[in-house]
């Protein structure tokens, strides 16, 4: 049995970077929504318990969000609820009627009755102030549980529950910007405590070995039908220096650790990383059994100790998730009471312990989204994150730590000589490319790479900066996310009009005509 085994929790905060320049508007509501919800909320809890560690992962491109937010930008569905409900037009009204009922979970109409009400109320007999109480309450569902309970402003209006003012929207818009600044102060204030560890991933939030050669998905997945080559490897050592840069100013101190995009690795991406100055990253479980080329059921134990790759005398330390429990955390506990949905993490983690030996310095990764989750769970998580945290805490069993604190104690790790290509989700690469609508979306994107590479000798220092960064957008995760069938959503179309604008933005700033490269259709 290990003495006291350590884990690592691990919170991966990202959205994609919605901004969009053309219209001087983000498309989307969910950088707000979740910095409201969830991103001062999560670092709150941790604030509670001071003996914990915990680990957050920031993607560059949602901490500029925060900064564009904080210089007065504003999103479609913000300035849609700014509008006054009397005079709305008619146009407006049918944009609210199609962004203003967008919730993942049925939890959000238990809490909010009103807000049910109104999404059951014929639209037609829509009254000036129904159309008030959904504007606020479209805003005041995605503010978390701590603020509604804590702030007065935030308790009343919750309280109240309906009929609202048109001044009531200033309360919520001065409530958002103070939660804005208080994020960073927040997580400032924790990492000089050295309570939290704070890493990053590449700047745009792209899946790196698809940047590096679209080929290397056949290696995770031999039936993957793959578009003609995409191949940039420099851009993806840029995403990945830009990003650590970015987030080193931010946090004002060095970040040394890297969650890759949806953990998404292979050699080729890892060595750039090191080039980079990264000290750890971490990825799935199924990269590590697939790299040894062994069953998890026989070298579980595997999974529990940091690995360390080398190449050319320089080396980083690999850390691995442990998919079980982080998709109970992630998938599963939202069905269950919160007490036991502790209950039986902690009997989970207690099974491991006692099935390790002494002999060696065990860790426990759970790594999962640090936002998408809670509107699953009761009151947002705040019961179960709170139990948690508080076991954890007082454990005589576990004891929490972070990525770099570890290796500051432990330096002698078992040493890995090959990393195969693959990402968390069932160790390949066909969430992002294999699919026709995906391999659409990589054929566009290699159009206009191409053509940047062949114009962009001819264009000014300012024009080749600001091309480059749409391309990098453009390489997001995201938009290839939401195309195929295997994540199907009502804002799939949204998602693939963004990208486009992306594509057609470069096609404007290189003076070529839009459609000259662009299948509108797959």
């Amino acid at each position: 049995m290990a003495k006291k085994l350590m884990v690592n929790i691990t919170w991966h905060m990202h959205q994609p970077f919605y901004w969009n320049e053309k219209k001087g508007v983000f498309d989307f509501p969910w950088v707000r929504f979740h910095a409201t919800k969830d991103y001062l909320f999560m670092a709150k809890l941790v604030e509670k318990f001071p003996s914990l560690r915990v680990t957050f992962n920031f993607a560059p491109c949602l901490l500029r969000q925060f900064q564009l937010y904080l210089e007065g930008e504003e999103d479609l569905v913000m300035k849609l609820a700014k509008k006054k409900a009397s005079a709305i037009s008619e146009e407006d009204k049918k944009l609210i009627k199609e962004k203003f009922f967008i919730v993942s979970s049925p939890r959000t109409y238990e809490k909010w009755p009103r807000f049910a009400e109104l999404k059951e109320k014929p639209w037609e007999s829509f009254t000036s102030q129904d159309l008030l109480d959904l504007q606020v309450l479209y805003q005041l569902i995605w503010f978390d549980p701590l603020w509604r309970e804590e702030n007065p402003v935030g308790r009343e209006l919750w309280e109240r529950g309906r009929n609202y003012r048109e001044e009531d929207k200033e309360k919520i818009w001065k409530a958002t910007e103070e939660i804005f600044k208080d994020i960073f102060a927040c997580y400032r204030g924790l990492l000089e405590k050295r309570q939290i560890e704070i890493s990053f991933s590449p700047l745009y939030h792209p899946i790196l070995p698809l940047l590096i050669n679209t080929d290397v998905a056949r290696e995770a997945n031999p039936s993957t039908i793959l578009p003609h080559r995409f191949s940039f490897p420099e851009d993806a050592r840029e995403q990945i220096n830009k990003g650590k840069d970015f987030s080193q100013d931010i946090w004002g101190s060095d970040i040394m650790g890297m969650w890759p995009s949806e953990g998404a690795v292979s050699e080729e991406a890892i060595y750039l990383a090191i080039q980079e100055g990264v000290k750890w990253l971490a990825t799935g479980e199924e990269i590590l059994f697939r790299s040894l080329g062994k069953k998890k059921e026989t070298a579980w134990q595997e999974l529990y100790l940091p690995h360390v790759w080398a190449k050319d005398g320089k080396e980083i330390a690999v850390f691995f998730r442990d998919t079980g429990l982080s998709d109970l955390i992630g998938f599963s506990y939202q069905h269950f009471p919160p007490q036991e949905a502790v209950k039986d993490f902690m009997n989970h983690l207690r099974a491991i312990r006692e099935a390790l030996p002494e002999d060696k310095p065990y860790l426990v990764n759970i790594i999962l989204d640090g936002e998408n989750a809670w509107e699953y769970y009761v009151d947002n998580g705040l019961p179960f994150i709170t139990s948690l945290y508080q076991t954890l805490s007082e454990s005589e069993e576990f004891v929490t730590t972070t990525p770099l604190e570890y290796l500051g104690n432990f330096s002698h790790l078992p040493q890995i000589s090959r990393i195969v290509p693959g990402s968390w989700i069932c160790g390949n690469l066909n969430t992002w490319i294999g699919h026709p609508e995906k391999n659409w979306a990589w054929e566009e994107l290699r159009r206009v790479r191409e053509l940047w590479d062949r114009e962009k000798e001819y264009l000014s220092k300012g024009e080749r900066e600001r091309i480059q960064d749409l391309i990098y957008q453009a390489e997001g995760s995201d938009w290839f996310w939401w195309l195929g069938d295997d994540n199907p959503s009502s804002q799939k179309e949204s998602f693939r009009q963004h990208f486009l604008y992306l594509i057609h933005s470069v096609l404007r700033a290189l003076a070529k005509g839009e459609k000259e490269c662009i299948k509108e259709k797959f």
